[in-house]
């Protein structure tokens, strides 16, 4: 017989518990940070901050769970990208900021990844924007957008998928450019 081997299946037993709880807990985390930028996006500033409040406390318990378990981190990196993506979409729209690496809170690879996937949630609010003839507001979200693209050429990634990022980023930026060259060409009609 093995020996501990009931001390070996409660630890194995805790580990799979452990690994539910990061899933669980991430996937109420993404759902949230959706929640805040769909807000942001429609101007309901009221709910963005509720989303805001729970999204903060699901990080709290993911990081506190990732503390305990490091080795879950994989399962948990996407979660706190989507959180930095939210919180960074948050900070521009209601206080005109791209928010630091200490106050989103999260590791280098989640902030980065975050703020390259934010241009793309910035590029739809923009749209919106346009729309509501709010031409004021694109330009300085392609501006916001063109510093974070040469921020990112300026990292020299050598991960492939962080550059493709990257080139997101250059695509987001082009399709903008595009809706506000057909927004400021039908202005005078």
């Amino acid at each position: 017989m093995l020996p501990n081997r009931d001390s070996i299946k409660a630890k194995l037993r805790e580990y799979e518990d452990a690994r539910d709880k990061v899933i669980n807990t991430g996937i109420r985390l993404n759902r949230l940070s959706k929640s805040v930028i769909y807000s942001v996006i429609r101007n309901d500033w009221e709910a963005a901050d509720k989303y805001l409040n729970d999204m903060r406390r699901e990080l709290e318990s993911l990081m506190s769970l990732i503390k305990q378990y490091p080795f879950y981190y994989d399962k948990a990196a996407v979660s706190f990208q989507e959180y930095a993506e939210a919180y960074i979409m948050y900070e521009f729209n209601k206080n005109g900021k791209i928010p630091t690496i200490e106050e989103v809170g999260v590791d280098e690879l989640a902030y980065l990844n975050g703020l390259m996937e934010f241009t793309g949630e910035l590029s739809r609010k923009a749209t919106e924007e346009l729309i509501r003839d709010n031409l004021d507001y694109a330009l300085k979200a392609k501006e916001t957008m063109e510093d974070i693209y040469l921020d990112m050429l300026y990292m020299e990634f050598r991960d492939f998928e962080m550059r493709k990022k990257v080139d997101y980023v250059a695509n987001n930026i082009n399709w903008l450019n595009e809706k506000i060259f057909y927004k400021t060409l039908n202005k005078g009609r």
